[in-house]
């Protein structure tokens, strides 16, 4: 067995866009290769640094989440669609959204990170109840709103536009959000294309139900971290010297094998992680909301502040319910595969490949900061045969128009067609293959 000792030192790396950093660049670094300067842990280990807990200030407008109008103070706004505005419907006042990642310099510093660093939005949550009471600041009625169901609602006696107080504490007011930027009807043009490449192995019931005007737009909680990390790969590699052939012995590989270790210094700005404990379970056997993972990245440097008003009446949402001591370890799985691709050209002479068999990743600073991100979503519910319910998604990117999806499977159907496709297959390779032999 070799030692990988032979590289150069200096290999490049730098910030590395996370699944959200649509368009960020890389800039030249250190990566190097050898011992660790310090013991590690135990392999696959995700360790996060000491560190105090950092509170970057959200801008203003997180006390109830609306923003009004800077110009008379009312609540009557409305989302001027595809121009990047708010208009006062009291006063006519027009006005721009506000972009957090400069409002907060969420690209700035990300190598100077030291700990935890979360934005206001993104404290722990205390309580998990989705019913509360607030009191409208117009007329001091108390109003009762579902949080599970919408983050919006009115008075019912002075019709002044509620919202989210910052002292409840469940998580459904996020620092920002992206508003959509592709309509109701692309999404369904989106939908209908991908199911009928898909239908002729559908599901009966499914083909005859279909109807993509029954598409719904929510908004789903995310966050986003910025991560200063280090990582360190150990792993095995080959190189192929020559073959050689026989007739007993067929084709022998003759490789040499290197003991392979890296080490990296990480900068990750914009990486996306799940902050509702239903989406990140990717393995549900109930649902195929892990559709919803392919349809990023999502443009997350265009995040704005929050207001309820883009939620308007034509879109859901759902609430983060989880913290981020228990989002971190999700975090730490990305920034392993964020470290694999890092190292990738550093490995390249390995034509056979490497296997990594001890991945550790240890997070000296993160700054976590909370959104919501726009799709379109299709479901349908199979019944099968033992009486379960698996719902089956469509999904469209809220900001790109990306699709993907399952569709429920006529395995009939499908059994057939594969058993077809086989004895074509066999009837046409079969004679040929009994002329070979026989010229042999």
């Amino acid at each position: 067995m070799n030692r990988d000792d032979d590289l150069p030192d200096f290999l490049p790396h730098g910030i590395v866009p996370g699944l959200g950093a649509a368009g960020s660049t890389a800039e030249p670094g250190r990566m190097a290769a050898g011992e660790p300067a310090e013991a590690r842990a135990d392999e696959d280990q995700v360790a996060a640094a000491s560190g105090g807990d950092n509170v970057i200030a959200t801008p203003d407008g997180s006390r109830d989440g609306i923003n009004r109008c800077p110009k008379c103070g009312a609540s009557d706004v409305v989302e001027l669609e595809g121009r990047g505005e708010f208009m006062c419907e009291f006063c006519r006042h027009r006005w721009g959204f506000t972009r957090i990642d400069e409002a907060m310099g969420l690209s700035e510093g990300i190598a100077d990170l030291r700990g935890t660093h979360r934005s206001t939005a993104a404290a722990d949550i205390a309580s998990d109840d989705t019913l509360i009471t607030l009191k409208c600041d117009g007329c001091g009625a108390d109003v009762i709103i579902d949080t599970s169901r919408t983050l919006k609602s009115r008075c019912h006696w002075c019709k002044h536009t509620l919202s989210l107080n910052n002292k409840v504490p469940n998580g459904a007011v996020p620092d920002g959000i992206l508003p959509f930027a592709i309509t109701r009807e692309q999404a369904m043009a989106n939908i209908a294309a991908f199911v009928q490449e898909r239908k002729a192995f559908a599901l009966p019931a499914f083909a005859d139900t279909f109807t993509p005007e029954n598409v719904m737009g929510v908004y789903l909680p995310y966050m986003t971290v910025d991560g200063n990390i280090s990582a360190r790969l150990d792993g095995m590699g080959e190189i192929l010297r020559h073959t050689t052939h026989s007739k007993e012995r067929g084709t022998t590989y003759h490789v040499d094998r290197y003991a392979v270790t890296r080490e990296l210094d990480i900068e990750i700005d914009d990486l996306i992680v799940e902050s509702s404990f239903d989406k990140a379970n990717i393995h549900s056997a109930m649902s195929t909301n892990n559709i919803i993972n392919a349809i990023l990245p999502f443009d997350v440097k265009n995040l704005v502040r929050f207001d309820a008003h883009f939620l308007g009446d034509d879109y859901t949402s759902e609430r983060r319910d989880m913290d981020i001591d228990e989002a971190e370890s999700i975090a730490g799985g990305h920034f392993l595969t964020v470290a694999r691709g890092a190292a990738t050209q550093s490995v390249s002479r390995y034509r056979r490949g490497v296997r990594w068999d001890a991945e550790q990743v240890r997070i000296d600073g993160a700054r976590w900061t909370s959104a919501l991100l726009p799709v379109w979503l299709y479901g349908y519910v199979e019944k099968t045969k033992r009486g379960e319910e698996i719902t089956h998604y469509i999904a469209v990117n809220g900001r790109t128009g990306s699709t993907m999806g399952s569709v429920p499977i006529n395995r009939k159907k499908a059994a057939m067609a594969a058993w077809g496709t086989g004895i074509a297959v066999s009837l046409v390779t079969w004679p040929i293959g009994f002329m070979i032999l026989a010229a042999s």
